[in-house]
């Protein structure tokens, strides 16, 4: 079975699901389910031709897509467009809104602070802020700074942020004409009791911190947030200072505003009734630590050398400790949690993350030992660009295990 074919039965067993039930369309899910698996076995000559049909089928706009070893580029592919108005095709330089692959450079700022000897990963982050945060159901318990890094913190992403007030914050001060201190803005009010953010039975989970997994965006706009006050800097700008201009990330920005470049993938929303794209824009969200980064394959590159070069820079300059490398591709709680370090997802002796916003695909992946990086940054969005999303993370992942980074440009 061909990618379009996988993809067109998965769309039409959900729409099952709505007409005949879920009973039924179990039963299908099971019968078909080792023919979805099977309709193509990834081999090693087979990764463009892999990502073109994946392309076609979620109904993706643009891509931009980069492997290195040691250091150096050994596949490098750009597909489809950067602009449909245009028809602009993207460039190795073409800087993508990254979704939650950014949260990997929230976390490392916040290594960043803990090597300066600024913070300690095991304190109560409420040592570092201006206000108290604490779970109401367990309020003797400290938040600590690794639970926020690891998605144990208890902090929920609550119906305030899933929910129309968020966006209406996003509009009023985000959109186009985005403020940075929608961030403090956001963040104090979902934490304090009198605002009109915060509500103690969504924004926490009943569960004591450190004992329950659940991913938290807000968790990442707090620690964007805790940067501001530990630093004494904007977020935006302690990423420019401490990791965007020591790793040569000339082009990469946090906020629109900022970026020297019109090199910029547009994000686009696919309609699958009307069958059209939709441009949306650049774009920042009030938590924009959690996923509005703005970078290229080639200069995020350059980000996830020092994840396999134990902390040197593709100049072998030192950037990161060993150490501190090593905790965070390491399992922080492996009774809880057993695939989240320090903001990287850990699978065996490789590590990821993915990311999935309006118009916006992400996904990388690294292997220290063997000194490889994958990266695959996509302008496009929708529903069956969820389902063509799901479907090629799997089989990337396959192709890895089996075959590590293709050897060939």
């Amino acid at each position: 079975m061909n990618i379009k074919k996988k993809l067109n039965l998965r769309i039409m067993i959900k729409r099952l699901t709505f007409l005949i039930g879920i009973p039924f369309v179990l039963i299908f899910s099971f019968l078909f389910y080792t023919d979805l698996h099977l309709y193509m076995r990834p081999t090693p000559k087979s990764f463009d031709e892999m990502l073109s049909q994946y392309m076609e089928a979620a109904k993706l706009p643009g891509a931009s897509v980069l492997v290195f070893k040691e250091g150096e580029i050994v596949f490098s592919k750009q597909y489809g467009r950067a602009n449909l108005e245009s028809q602009t095709a993207p460039t190795q330089t073409t800087l993508y809104q990254v979704a939650s692959v950014s949260k990997l450079v929230t976390g490392t700022a916040v290594i960043k602070l803990y090597e300066q000897g600024k913070l300690k990963l095991d304190d109560d982050i409420n040592q570092y802020l201006p206000f108290s945060v604490r779970n109401p159901h367990f309020p003797d318990t400290p938040i600590t700074i690794r639970m926020l890094l690891s998605h144990v913190s208890s902090i929920s992403d609550g119906s305030f942020f899933l929910g129309s007030p968020y966006w209406d914050l996003y509009q009023d001060i985000g959109k186009k004409t985005f403020k940075p201190e929608a961030l403090a803005q956001f963040i104090e009010g979902y934490f304090t009791s009198r605002s009109e953010y915060y509500d103690q039975g969504n924004n926490f989970n009943t569960s004591k911190p450190g004992t329950q997994p659940e991913y938290s965006n807000v968790a990442y706009g707090l620690l964007g947030y805790l940067v501001e006050h530990v630093s004494g800097m904007p977020f935006y700008e302690f990423c420019k200072q401490e990791i965007f201009t020591p790793l040569e990330m000339q082009h990469t920005r946090w906020l629109s505003e900022n970026l020297e470049t019109n090199d910029v993938a547009v994000p686009y929303s696919y309609h699958l009734m009307t069958r059209d794209y939709q441009g949306i824009g650049t774009y920042e969200m009030p938590t924009y630590a959690d996923g509005g980064l703005k970078t290229s394959a080639i200069e995020f590159m350059r980000f996830l050398h020092i994840f396999v070069n134990d902390g040197n820079t593709i100049q072998g300059a030192p950037f990161l400790q060993p150490e501190a490398v090593d905790e965070m591709l390491t399992v922080q709680y492996p009774k809880v949690n057993k695939i989240s370090g320090l903001t990287w997802w850990v699978d065996d002796n490789k590590y990821m993350h993915g990311g999935s916003d309006p118009g916006v695909k992400a996904l990388v992946a690294i292997s220290k030992h063997e000194q490889w990086g994958f990266i695959f940054f996509a302008n496009g969005g929708g529903f069956r660009t969820e389902l063509g999303f799901e479907l090629f993370r799997d089989d990337l992942y396959d192709y890895l295990n089996r075959y590590g980074p293709p050897l060939n440009n």
